[in-house]
């Protein structure tokens, strides 16, 4: 039996190859980055981080250390995973017209409160910060433009 490193580092390392070649599709622009900065940027960094998945799933194959019936998905799991979708799929939905600076902080405080954080202020502490670092990083940096608020 195949450990489950292998199988999804295998898996990812394909997907990352197949959005890496999407990239060439790209448009070429000469004022700013191009666009295809990021994402070619993005798509290495899975490939590496798939491979080294593999191959550690490869070394414990090899050594034995295989841990038994370890793909059993429970419940909780897989409930929380299924929220973690629709709250994504919700975000993708919203983020049209509350605006980036809006959507994005409840989405991140709905997978904050998805994995259980009880800390309200932590919530809300990681939820603005970490929007406030993003738009900058792509709004600022990367010169990105974002969704905004329809009303503005």
């Amino acid at each position: 039996m195949l450990a489950s490193e292998i199988v999804f580092g295998a898996i990812f390392m394909l997907l990352s190859i197949f959005f890496f070649a999407m990239t060439f599709r790209f448009p070429e622009l000469t004022i700013a980055l191009s666009p295809t900065v990021f994402p070619r940027f993005v798509t290495i960094c899975l490939f590496v981080l798939s491979l080294l998945l593999l191959i550690q799933g490869l070394r414990k194959q090899m050594t034995g250390r295989e841990e038994k019936s370890k793909m059993k998905l429970d419940r909780a799991y897989l409930f929380r995973f299924i929220l973690i979708a629709v709250i994504g799929f919700l975000y993708t939905r919203i983020i049209r017209y509350t605006g980036y600076l809006v959507a994005t902080p409840l989405f991140i405080a709905a997978n904050m409160f998805t994995f259980e954080e009880k800390k309200w202020y932590r919530i809300v502490l990681v939820s603005i910060i970490t929007t406030a670092i993003l738009y900058g990083v792509f709004r600022m940096i990367f010169r990105v433009p974002l969704p905004r608020f329809n009303l503005w």
